[in-house]
């Protein structure tokens, strides 16, 4: 019966040592991290200190990502995008879901001042055009 209390004691400490590591990771101001994006001015996560675009959208461009690499987004749709490869604007769809996060991050980033340099596909649409250089 002793060694059981002891068992039981040493399994107590242990989970309260263990809480009060974990609860002294959290920051004092409360932010838990999730707002990363918002901090780092509206960047999408895991570029805030590389900068660029976001790897899996990269991906898209093919071998190499241009030095200003334009993505156009239907706010509609995070499935989808239009990038401007080679002068003209290329449709990949069928994102899996990390890749729609990428997406929908692109919606948080400031659009460009101007029309890209290549009229976009559709009038019809209101796109979100974003500018990584």
């Amino acid at each position: 019966m002793r060694n059981h209390l002891k068992s039981i004691a040493s399994l107590v400490a242990t989970s309260l040592l263990c809480v009060g590591i974990a609860h002294a990771n959290v920051p004092k101001d409360g932010n838990d991290g999730l707002l990363v994006a918002s901090n780092q001015g509206g960047v999408p996560p895991g570029l805030a200190k590389k900068g660029g675009v976001p790897p899996g959208l990269a991906k898209k461009f093919g071998a190499t990502v241009p030095a200003r690499a334009y993505i156009a987004v239907d706010p509609k749709y995070d499935d989808r995008a239009w990038f401007l490869i080679d002068g003209r604007w290329v449709l990949q769809q069928g994102f899996d879901s990390q890749l729609r996060v990428e997406v929908r991050s692109l919606f948080t980033l400031p659009p460009i001042p101007e029309p890209p340099p290549i009229p976009l596909p559709s009038a019809a649409v209101s796109f979100r055009v974003v500018l990584f250089q």
